[in-house]
């Protein structure tokens, strides 16, 4: 679908949250299965693993494969999933249903080889690109683990990274990448040729601190999980700043049966200053499903979800680029 010429952007109201602590605990990364199933990442210390739920919040069991820092999770075009391992340097490939297909990744720096691997990503060949975090680059392999080749250094001048974290591919192949330890977001062609960079370091509108994630939708709408200002950001195409997300939570399904079967968590919610309660905390990612946008909200264990109400609009539907807009109701 090539991009969206114009949008009116009626709404992006928040929609509902799914998980917990102790079911959804510590949340990096999610990626959606058959019937919408949710399979996030849980980087809890106790057990690190990947937790399956419905959009209804029922708990489907967990997916435990000898994680250890289990960071970011995408599915493949063969329907398993991947999951990158910052502690072990190693992509791990499972079924829907929770068997070990395979393991593979070697720590280093050669090529072909991993240092704290993170964002993960299918090009429309099949390929897999990873972000190499420790590396500071970008590699392409094989979904069995064959390296493919790779782009990308060690700095801060376009096509250069410095800790290099969530990463997503748009429909146009085009590849955007969160550069977290230079507090932007860049679009690079599929052979690493820079083509965008969004952002800088702060906490304004449009900057970022350590932003970890990044999505992109069929409107071509940009999404930045900015980490270190506990938001998520969202650009069009171009590279505009259009809005931001600071959480809007309410308690989840699984959350409310919690809670009701516990008076001691009753009485203390019943007590608690609960504006707080709604706002993201650390997300470090951002996915896109349709209208449907997920944010696992790391420092609160739980997924919130967002719908996007937009319009397509052609170019004789609306007037040239002004050149000073001012938005007001007439």
């Amino acid at each position: 679908m090539p991009k969206a010429h114009a949008l009116l952007r009626a709404g992006f109201p928040y929609l509902r949250t799914v998980g917990m602590r102790r079911v959804t605990s510590y949340p990096t990364d999610l990626a959606l299965g058959d019937d919408d199933v949710l399979f996030v990442v849980c980087r809890t210390e106790a057990a690190a693993h990947v937790r399956r739920l419905s959009q209804q919040d029922e708990d489907l069991g967990a997916i435990s494969a000898g994680f250890l820092w289990p960071q970011c999770i995408v599915r493949g075009p063969d329907g398993n999933f991947y999951v990158s391992d910052e502690g072990t340097h190693t992509i791990t490939v499972v079924t829907a249903e929770g068997e070990v297909v395979r393991t593979w990744g070697e720590h280093g720096s050669a090529p072909g080889q991993l240092e704290r691997p993170s964002g993960l990503a299918f090009d429309a060949e099949g390929r897999l690109l990873v972000a190499d975090t420790g590396n500071h680059r970008i590699q392409l392999f094989t979904p069995e683990g064959d390296h493919l080749g790779g782009w990308g250094s060690h700095g801060s001048e376009p096509g250069q990274f410095d800790m290099p974290w969530g990463l997503t591919i748009d429909e146009e192949g085009d590849v955007l990448v969160a550069d977290w330890r230079n507090d932007r977001v860049q679009k690079l062609t599929a052979g690493g040729e820079p083509l965008l960079v969004i952002g800088g370091s702060g906490d304004g509108t449009g900057e970022f601190n350590r932003p970890s994630g990044v999505a992109v939708d069929a409107h071509g709408d940009i999404y930045v999980a900015d980490r270190g200002n506990d938001r998520v950001q969202l650009f069009a195409h171009t590279g505009r700043y259009v809005q931001q997300f600071r959480g809007d939570a309410t308690l989840s399904a699984i959350g409310r049966r919690y809670i009701l079967a516990n008076q001691k968590t009753l009485r203390l919610r019943e007590m608690a200053n609960l504006e707080q309660q709604r706002l993201l905390r650390a997300p470090c990612s951002v996915r896109v499903a349709g209208n449907l946008l997920y944010v696992p909200d790391l420092g609160s264990h739980r997924v919130q979800v967002y719908q996007k109400e937009a319009y397509v609009l052609e170019r004789d539907e609306i007037m040239p680029p002004l050149s000073a807009p001012t938005l007001m109701t007439t």
